[in-house]
């Protein structure tokens, strides 16, 4: 049995996502005994050291006091397997062979936003607000933001590079600085779309627009990151947020620490997990008929997929032509129909090899594929490897 240290922040909704992913995994694949470190104390009064000293795996997503601390963990810990999901502590742990590094796919984050964006509709500019400091992940949403609105508007920032944010006499971290953001808000031409590096952000956001008479969302729509209901819930108008990936990165993060335990094929330094789920509410605009349709028919097509329907079903499941829902799908999700159907399809393929004993052939019907040569084709042209590769450096469970 392996003693495993999950060292991952409570305090927000993010750190309990992660937590819950990574018992789901060790509670489904693993005899694992887990100690859960917590709190920033537990940090600085040397419980985490302590911990290690009888451990096999640590999963790491808490930067505070780390900096000093990194080179000491690996030093007196020379056989202990590390997974990293946080990106300010890559630097310090990435040049060691014991660690991986499990991140958000901010600039895919970013991707999402600007596509919802997209099909709402035309704004007149559109906006991207950082925290008061700059983060990795901020920089890269807005990155993925940028490259993927469709219209040549051009994307305003805020704080702009030329500002300095400083913190006041009685705060510890710089704050964002509300005449500065209304001034910025003010100057955006209206309709506008503003997306925010998270989800606190978009609160102090909501908060200077309800200060300045800027109507949401009439004249600004808003859209942050995290779907914290203890922001979301207080917000006026109610904040439309993304719900990221956490559970499946603390599920992927105590996978790749088992495989790293088991001595098999090590993954890739750096692994990017992806995929949101946006929930719409107040401070966005109306969703647009082609968006309720597609949502309408990806909900079909997730529960679907693997009995082996075809664009046809779809459609007259929705009541509509083959032709026009195509095309809405095109608008709203840059893809077709039939392509959306087989990236279900293959995620289930994925799963089952990982997660069952069941032959290649086997899954294959289970997903809807009648022709095992088109799946193997296609699964090696998606991902680059073929499904016995695939499976063979998955764990053994």
């Amino acid at each position: 049995m392996a003693n495993i240290v999950v060292a991952i922040p409570t305090n927000g909704s993010n750190g309990r996502e992660e937590i819950s992913g990574v018992f789901d995994y060790a509670n489904r694949h693993t005899d694992w005994a887990v100690h859960v470190i917590n709190t920033r104390t537990d940090i600085v009064d040397g419980v985490l050291q302590e911990a290690l000293k009888n451990s096999n795996g640590l999963i790491l997503d808490m930067a505070y006091g780390i900096s000093w601390l990194a080179d000491k963990l690996i030093a007196e810990n020379p056989r202990l397997k590390i997974v990293v999901s946080n990106d300010h502590l890559v630097p310090l742990f990435a040049r060691y062979p014991c660690c991986r590094t499990l991140l958000i796919d901010s600039i895919s984050v970013g991707r999402d936003a600007a596509l919802y964006f997209n099909s709402l509709g035309r704004f007149a500019s559109y906006g991207f607000v950082h925290g008061a400091i700059r983060y990795p992940w901020s920089i890269e949403r807005e990155e993925g933001f940028r490259l993927s609105l469709s219209h040549k508007t051009p994307l305003f920032v805020f704080p702009p590079d030329e500002m300095s944010v400083n913190a006041p006499n009685n705060a510890s971290t710089p704050v964002i600085p509300h005449v500065e953001l209304r001034k910025w808000l003010d100057g955006l031409v209206k309709p506008a779309a503003v997306f925010c590096a998270n989800d606190q952000v978009a609160r102090e956001v909501l908060a200077v627009c309800a200060q300045a008479g800027i109507k949401v969302p009439r004249h600004l729509s808003v859209v942050g990151c995290d779907n914290d209901p203890l922001v979301w819930e207080n917000t006026q108008p109610p904040l439309s947020s993304f719900q990221l990936p956490f559970h499946e990165l603390g599920f992927n993060a105590a996978q790749t620490l088992d495989r790293l335990l088991r001595g098999g094929k090590p993954p890739q330094r750096t692994i990017r997990i992806a995929g949101t789920h946006l929930f719409e509410r107040g401070s966005t605009a109306r969703v647009p008929p082609a968006t309720a349709l597609v949502e309408n028919a990806r909900e079909y097509i997730v529960k679907h997929a693997c009995e082996g329907i075809r664009v046809g079903d779809v459609a007259l499941h929705l009541g509509v032509s083959r032709r026009l829902l195509d095309l809405r799908f095109r608008q709203v999700c840059g893809k077709s129909v039939l392509e959306d159907i087989l990236d279900v399809r293959l995620a289930e393929v994925k799963r089952m090899l990982n997660d069952t004993d069941r032959t290649i052939i086997q899954i294959g019907r289970d997903c809807g594929f009648n022709d095992p040569d088109n799946l193997k084709r296609l699964f090696r042209k998606r991902f680059g490897t073929s499904m016995r590769e695939w499976r063979a450096a998955s764990p053994v469970y």
